[in-house]
């Protein structure tokens, strides 16, 4: 779709400055969906006995395991928007988050959540949202 829009911008009289800011925009767009939502949010997360199994994009990317005692904690941060009130659990092993369970992508988020309590997983607090750290995260 970028390839087609910039085509017709420079086969048109647009001036290059606003085929630039398209093309600019299309591609923070795309690289957004890919290492924000795909990486970050979009995980496929197991959990055994006593280890956690992660993998991001859609569950297709490369699986990195933890043992449940590698895991420091977990932060709990809330996004509120028009559709309504979602809840995040940023998984941590030394102070990085490893995964973001998503109450709006993850169906059984609320059963994750009650697994890593009962596993003795422990609560750092609530992390509270904000649009410049979840850019920051988007690129950590």
């Amino acid at each position: 779709m970028l390839v087609i829009l910039l085509v017709k911008s420079i086969n048109s009289d647009a001036s290059l400055w606003k085929t630039f800011l398209i093309a600019a925009f299309f591609l923070f767009i795309w690289l957004w969906m890919f290492f924000g939502e795909l990486r970050s949010k979009t995980v496929s997360v197991e959990i055994g006995e006593d280890k956690i199994r992660i993998r991001k994009y859609l569950g297709i990317g490369t699986l990195k395991e933890y043992q449940i005692d590698e895991i420091s904690g977990f932060k709990i941060s809330v996004l509120r928007s028009k559709g309504g009130v979602y809840k995040y659990l940023y998984l941590m092993a030394d102070d990085k988050k490893i995964a973001k369970i998503s109450e709006y992508y993850h169906r059984n988020y609320k059963d994750l959540k009650k697994f890593l309590i009962t596993a003795g997983v422990r609560s750092l607090g609530i992390e509270r949202f904000g649009n410049l750290q979840e850019l920051k995260d988007l690129f950590s």
